[in-house]
């Protein structure tokens, strides 16, 4: 069974997550090919026989360029696909968004997986949550859930569901976090964040915010300039080498703070009882 596992990464959580599943996969007897959003080809898709697809959650949803890239994809049909996730805060449509145009393109999806990973999105309200996440237990979690995809496709078994299946993933809700990632689009996520600024001084055109803008947003100048594609991952602030990037956050960090807090999480999201967040 030829397996392609694609995970969008940019910190390492997700890839975490799917190189777990590739593991297991590869226990079960598959052939399992891992590679990065950044790239994978439309053809490496119809090479498969199974496809995972993996993103962080980014405000309540798949990132713009995962969701963008899938729904690009050539027709699926004869093809099973699963989807995964990590989440540093309410995960609302994560699953789904990545689920739907797989469906969309004629594969039959087989379930969908989330744990949490640390947040490293810079805004203070959030810096930092469920540190050391995805740990060993969520790893182990997403062993068994490849595990169990495995069976399924072996078994060839429609009825069943993959152990630790989400069930988001094929039937997405209507709570306050679901509705969060439908009307959290990016012109909005632009007018609500800021754009990082660019210290000329510090900044060496090294060029490494170029390469790893997901959306090629950024252009180097003499400085950096960033376009008008910006999704505010904020990639190039957290990984500058030069530190070079800068943001304020007098207004966006209360606006965050007063959708994704603890309080509306644990009684709209997901947070379970006693679960560590910070």
């Amino acid at each position: 069974m030829e397996t392609l596992i694609v995970s969008f990464s940019q910190t390492g959580n997700t890839r975490k997550v799917g190189r777990a599943m590739a593991e297991a996969m590869a226990e079960a007897g598959f052939v399992v090919r891992t590679i990065s959003f950044k790239k994978v080809t439309a053809e490496d898709f119809l090479a498969a026989d199974l496809i995972g697809v993996g993103a962080p959650c980014f405000e309540s949803q798949a990132p713009t360029p995962v969701r963008d890239f899938l729904v690009g994809l050539p027709d699926l049909k004869g093809r099973r696909a699963f989807v995964f996730a990590t989440a540093g805060g309410a995960p609302g449509r994560v699953l789904w968004d990545m689920a739907r145009p797989l469906k969309q393109r004629g594969a039959e999806v087989l379930g969908g997986f989330l744990c949490r990973g640390t947040c490293y999105h810079p805004i203070p309200c959030l810096v930092g949550r469920f540190p050391e996440r995805p740990d060993e237990t969520d790893l182990e979690k997403a062993r068994r859930f490849a595990a169990s995809v495995a069976e399924m496709v072996q078994g060839d078994d429609p009825r069943s569901v993959p152990a630790e299946n989400r069930l988001e993933t094929l039937n997405p809700g209507l709570g306050l976090y679901d509705i969060a990632g439908l009307a959290l689009k990016d012109p909005l996520i632009r007018f609500l964040m800021p754009k990082p600024r660019v210290d000329s001084d510090a900044c060496d055109q090294c060029g490494w915010c170029v390469h790893e803008c997901p959306t090629a947003s950024i252009i180097l100048h003499s400085t950096p300039e960033i376009g008008g594609q910006c999704i505010r991952c904020y990639r190039c602030l957290t990984g500058c080498p030069k530190n070079a990037f800068s943001v304020n956050w007098w207004f966006s960090n209360p606006v965050v703070w007063s959708l994704y807090n603890q309080t509306f999480e644990h009684w709209f999201g997901d947070i379970r009882k006693g679960e560590r967040v910070y």
